[in-house]
């Protein structure tokens, strides 16, 4: 089981996906943000995939894949100035709200 699947990244983002013929550029981007959010859960709440997580991972993998595809991986507004890069440490900042009830923090300091 997957958190996200191409095929709902390629959904998600309006591109062409045949399950018979999966483009490997979005399964690739699927499989790391899986593994993204998969990382910062318990192993029961990865197994259950709560719909949280599956957003969660789900918005990881659009900003990823437009990382991936933006110019210098960078959004850019219309005037043509460079937005900040897409992926630092915000990537998953972004989504911890969502993921915190369900967070493995056994990792965690403090």
């Amino acid at each position: 089981m997957a958190l996200v699947t191409g095929l709902e990244l390629a959904d998600a983002l309006e591109l062409d996906y045949d399950p018979n013929d999966p483009d490997p550029v979005i399964d690739q981007v699927a499989d790391a943000a899986d593994a993204i959010v998969g990382a910062l859960l318990t192993t029961a709440a990865y197994t259950t995939e709560p719909a949280p997580c599956k957003e969660a991972a789900l918005s990881v993998g659009v900003e990823l894949y437009q990382a991936r595809t933006a110019s210098g991986g960078q959004p850019v507004s219309v005037d043509f100035t460079p937005g900040s890069y897409r992926l630092s440490v915000w990537l998953t900042k972004r989504v911890h709200a969502l993921v915190m009830p369900y967070a493995n923090v056994g990792g965690l300091v403090g």
